[in-house]
């Protein structure tokens, strides 16, 4: 997780963030393993571990420490506390229900996309893959329906400046890793009201993703669905699905700007 601080940053606090994250990717570490990583001495290590343990963001077990139950809470209030999470909550669901696929709330934080709520159908494939992608919080918006929706309502500068700070990372075999290709792809989904991914993130996967806006042109974040490729294909790839997901964006925005008061 890059820094995006301005320049400006205490750090103590800068390094626990770093440790935060270390212990995320690796599920658990010892005060050794954490020190040799972010290159500070065993003490200083210690005590940050000890600082965060006492807040209850890090537990130990034995020489091991690992994150703690505190960070559910704060992720709970977080989406909690957001506008869209509650203003598409109902719409996803039914959405998932009526699809029988795999239905995606997601928006764009830092370039990348973070799925803000997910509800899968009865016939949803991929669950576990998409369980686990939420424990990598943060990717990249070029390989994604959901992400190419966004970039489509975004000005074209910030488009470039999150491909230059993230770059095109081929995912799969048909992901898109040139800049024209994509800006291509981005005018055909403003002018259509969606995009897609065609097995893009991952092969056998496909999904459509529809933009949600606010009455002032701001992008809110984007609905998508995925499902398996030979489900999602023909005219009810192209047509029936991108039509009821552009229904409940329809809703979501009457929702969400009329919570915002806008």
């Amino acid at each position: 997780m890059g820094r995006d601080n301005g320049g400006r940053a205490v750090k103590s606090v800068d390094t626990s963030c770093e440790l935060i994250e270390y212990l995320r990717t690796t599920g658990g570490s010892t005060v050794s393993e954490v020190a040799n990583h972010l290159g500070l001495s065993p003490g200083s290590v210690h005590t940050h571990l000890a600082t965060l343990k006492g807040h209850g963001f890090v537990l130990q077990e034995g020489r091991e420490y690992r994150l703690g139950p505190q960070f559910l809470a704060l992720g709970e209030h977080f989406r909690n506390n957001s506008v869209f999470y509650r203003s598409g909550k109902g719409e996803l669901e039914a959405l998932a229900e009526r699809t029988g696929e795999g239905a995606h709330l997601i928006i764009e934080h830092r370039g990348r996309v973070l799925a803000l709520y997910e509800v899968f159908g009865e016939d949803a494939v991929g669950e576990e893959y998409h369980a686990q992608k939420r424990e990598e919080p943060l990717d990249h918006l070029h390989c994604t329906a959901a992400g190419k929706a966004i970039l489509s309502r975004l000005p074209r500068e910030r488009v470039e400046e999150i491909l230059d700070r993230h770059g095109m990372v081929e995912k799969s075999p048909n992901t898109i890793t040139e800049a024209d290709t994509l800006f291509e792809q981005l005018d055909h989904a403003r002018e259509r009201g969606f995009a897609v991914a065609d097995e893009e993130q991952t092969i056998g996967l496909r999904a459509v993703g529809v933009p949600v806006m606010r009455t002032d042109g701001r992008v809110e974040g984007a609905i998508s669905v995925s499902g398996p490729a030979s489900r999602l294909k023909g005219d009810r790839f192209h047509e029936t699905l991108p039509e009821r997901i552009m229904n409940a964006v329809n809703a979501i925005e009457v929702n969400l700007n009329s919570a915002a008061g806008i």
